[in-house]
């Protein structure tokens, strides 16, 4: 009923107001006054008719209030009987198991020292080309810790740009051969805001399954729309391409494909050229990371695209990380310009990080010089894969998944029990071949992983281990491996 009456009034004021003499008001200012003279009248009607029967509605609520009073005891018994849900959930077996921690004391280029272990022969760690404990990073890293100090305390955007950072950013962008290459403080961050940067809501991402759970953070961080296809499989990747092409009349969005270039939990290396092959069919642009293939693959370690012959400025977002082959922190992208310029405004990763310690930059800096002056690196590396690769293959009821290019092996039981089983059982054999004098790792991973890789010792290969150090690390795991599995049979 006040709703009408309101609508009645304010029609009336309308169909009476334009009577009024020219004479009192021009045509512009009666529009105004009529306006005017309405909203006042609707006003004063709203607060008239509806107004009371709020105002009565809160008495008859404060009426019907009851007052309940508690006693001292029954208080008690609520706050005693209270039970807060919570912080974190209790751990799971597998997270049980990975909180076990080798603590190590020491480090040089092919050995640890472990905390109640001794000295042994490092193979857990990604430290592919031995820059970790190379004299000539150590002299670096302390004139630049002289110079520079320790940290930079800032964003690049804000006084945190220093001149190591740029030096490196040109190197490595001069080592690979791109447009121009922007630096970010962490591996992590590199891929995660590179993706998150430039595919937004709506957009599609086609993304491999075993790709590391730095790029399943990145894909989340975007929002788009996420299609993933089987590890490696080109079949899958072009069905799922073909479902995703726009029809007439769709609104056009980005697409991308991300895929690693050497896959850290599979130790096999992207198809690139079979995928390169479908982008001009299926339009969509490629973000290749290659934080475990840079300093590997290739002739002069410049990664798959090198170990493919294809032009790197093929590839639209080229990750890396800094903190494998080179020893040291930090992660990039290679691209075009246009696109590296948006990144240093718009990658959160590199806008709101304080940027990468100087004397990390210039350790990087003297890896790259090292990889390029030393020529046998590369050849010892992979001659090192091979006799660990048959060695490891050896091993009876163990078997090896892994391509034999890959300085990732990893070590998976022949005929498995179940995950659980399995994950316990290398574990014992990670733990043996501790006594053993030898450091090995279990791989693993976090519960809310997307896509679980079967279990397995992930075993990192060096360029820098002797024969000698070799042989000595079959044995010791082989004979690991056979007391853990005599005693489960």
């Amino acid at each position: 009923m006040g709703v009408s009456s309101v609508l009645l009034f304010s029609l009336s004021l309308g169909i009476l107001l334009p009577d009024l003499p020219h004479s009192i008001l021009t045509p512009y200012s009666t529009q105004i006054v009529i306006a005017s003279i309405i909203l006042f009248a609707t006003q004063f009607a709203y607060i008239y008719f509806f107004g009371r029967s709020i105002k009565s509605g809160k008495n008859r609520a404060n009426s019907q209030r009851v007052v309940v009073t508690l006693s001292d005891d029954k208080i008690k018994k609520i706050v005693d009987e209270w039970n807060p849900a919570p912080l974190a959930p209790p751990l799971s077996l597998s997270q049980q198991r990975n909180f076990k921690e080798v603590v190590i004391q020491s480090s040089t280029r092919t050995h640890v020292t472990v905390e109640g272990k001794g000295e042994l022969i490092n193979l857990a760690r990604s430290s592919y080309l031995g820059m970790i404990g190379h004299p000539k990073l150590q002299e670096a890293a302390e004139q630049a810790l002289r110079k520079y100090g320790c940290g930079s305390c800032g964003p690049r955007g804000f006084y945190g740009t220093v001149d190591v950072h740029m030096y490196l950013e040109n190197k490595i962008n001069q080592f690979l051969g791109g447009d121009e290459t922007i630096l970010y403080s962490s591996g992590f961050a590199a891929v995660s805001s590179t993706i998150s940067c430039f595919s937004k809501v709506n957009d599609i991402l086609i993304v491999d399954e075993g790709v590391s759970h730095a790029i399943q953070i990145g894909v989340t961080l975007s929002r788009s729309r996420v299609y993933y296809f089987k590890h490696n499989d080109i079949e899958d990747l072009e069905r799922i391409l073909a479902e995703t092409m726009p029809k007439k009349g769709d609104k056009l969005v980005r697409k991308f494909v991300v895929v690693e270039g050497l896959y850290y939990n599979y130790g096999d290396v992207c198809p690139l050229p079979q995928i390169m092959a479908l982008k001009d069919k299926y339009l969509f642009r490629l973000i290749l990371d290659e934080s475990h293939s840079i300093g590997v693959l290739g002739k002069h370690g410049k990664g798959v695209t090198e170990h493919f012959g294809i032009d790197i400025k093929q590839i639209e977002l080229l990750t890396g990380c800094l903190s494998n082959a080179f020893g040291s922190v930090g992660g990039f992208c290679v691209a075009d310009k246009t696109l590296v310029y948006y990144m240093r405004l718009n990658g959160s990763g590199y806008v709101f990080s304080a940027s990468l310690p100087p004397y990390l930059s210039v350790c990087s800096l003297s890896a790259f010089d090292i990889l390029e002056e030393d020529r046998t690196l590369l050849p010892s590396l992979f001659k090192n894969l091979s006799l660990l690769y048959d060695g490891l293959s050896a091993i009876k009821g163990l078997k090896v998944t892994s391509m034999k290019l890959s300085p990732v092996i990893h070590l998976r039981v022949d005929k498995s029990q179940g995950r659980e089983k399995d994950e316990e059982l290398l574990e014992r054999i990670v733990e043996e071949a501790l006594n053993n004098g030898v450091l090995l790792t279990r791989a693993k991973y976090v519960d809310n992983e997307k896509f679980l890789p079967t279990p397995s010792i992930r075993v990192c290969v060096s360029a820098v281990l002797s024969e000698k150090d070799i042989q000595f690390a079959l044995k010791a795991v082989r004979n690991s491996a056979e007391k853990v599995l005599r005693s489960c049979a």
